[in-house]
C-alpha cells in the first residue's frame, strides 16, 4: 500500500501545475504585442503632426 501512495505521490510532484491555462498566457501576449504596435502607430503619427506643423 506505501508502494502505491509513494508512487502517485511521485506522479504527483512530477507533473507541472500552471497557474492559468496556456491559451490564457498566449491570448494576453497576443494582446499586449496588440496594443504595442498600436502605440508605436499612434506615436509615429503623433510625431508626424508635430513635424508637419512645425514646418507649416
Amino acid at each position: 500500500m506505501d508502494t502505491n501512495s509513494s508512487t502517485s505521490n511521485q506522479i504527483q510532484v512530477d507533473t507541472p501545475k500552471f497557474l492559468l491555462p496556456r491559451s490564457a498566457w498566449n491570448s494576453q501576449l497576443a494582446y499586449l504585442r496588440i496594443m504595442f504596435k498600436a502605440k508605436k502607430a499612434l506615436d509615429r503619427i503623433e510625431e508626424e503632426a508635430r513635424l508637419h506643423k512645425i514646418s507649416n
